[in-house]
């Protein structure tokens, strides 16, 4: 009998620790769901407040532009075929206008204007710049006069160009003036600048300053 009696205390009393640590267990899990639940709740306050602060960054970003000079409150105009930006008209000529680069300079005169003169990186394609060294070989000027910015050099510099290289197959003369481009696709490079030919018929681009209106 005293070993029954025993062994259903015992019972009871596995039972009853079984029970307690049952409880203790769901209110441990209970507590530890709320812990969760808040931290998730915290960081869903933070991750769309990050999201907000990205997507007007993002936003703001988009709709920078570069800085180029103006006239004040933008009052400036070019004349028809001429495409203004900053304080300058530039005039791309047809592919049925291509001609030598003196020819191309005259042309642009005619125009009250001058070849253009690279002072910051611009997409570059097939044209004649106002750059030579018709005068002195290896001294690269401007059509103003002015001196070629080595930072604002472009020459053409790859695995099958290395520009200038006054090249005399074609003319024995040598190449004394400048043009752009073709720009390779798949090539990722601002430098596309070749020295050729200056009899060479090439399209031009000519640059003149914004009439304020």
């Amino acid at each position: 009998v005293k070993k029954v009696a025993l062994a259903v205390v015992i019972v009871l009393l596995v039972t009853a620790v079984a029970t307690c640590v049952g409880v203790i267990g769901e209110l441990h899990f209970t507590a530890a769901a709320v812990v969760l639940l808040t931290h998730m709740s915290v960081f869903s306050v933070h991750y769309n407040r990050a999201s907000k602060i990205n997507t007007e960054t993002m936003a703001a970003t988009t709709n920078v532009s570069v800085s180029v000079p103006t006239y004040p409150n933008n009052v400036a105009q070019c004349a028809e075929d001429w495409e203004l930006h900053g304080t300058k008209c530039y005039y791309f000529s047809p592919r049925s206008a291509k001609l030598p680069w003196k020819e191309s300079r005259k042309m642009c005169q005619r125009l009250k204007g001058d070849l253009v003169k690279i002072e910051s990186r611009e997409e570059q394609d097939k044209f004649w710049i106002g750059l030579t060294d018709s005068e002195t070989e290896g001294q690269w000027v401007w059509t103003d006069g002015s001196p070629l910015n080595s930072s604002l050099a472009f020459w053409a510099d790859d695995d099958y160009n290395k520009e200038p290289d006054n090249w005399t197959v074609e003319d024995p003369e040598g190449e004394d003036c400048v043009r752009m481009g073709p720009k390779a696709p798949f090539i990722g490079s601002l430098k596309w600048w070749y020295d050729g030919s200056c009899k060479k018929e090439q399209q031009s681009i000519c640059e003149k300053t914004a009439k304020k209106l």
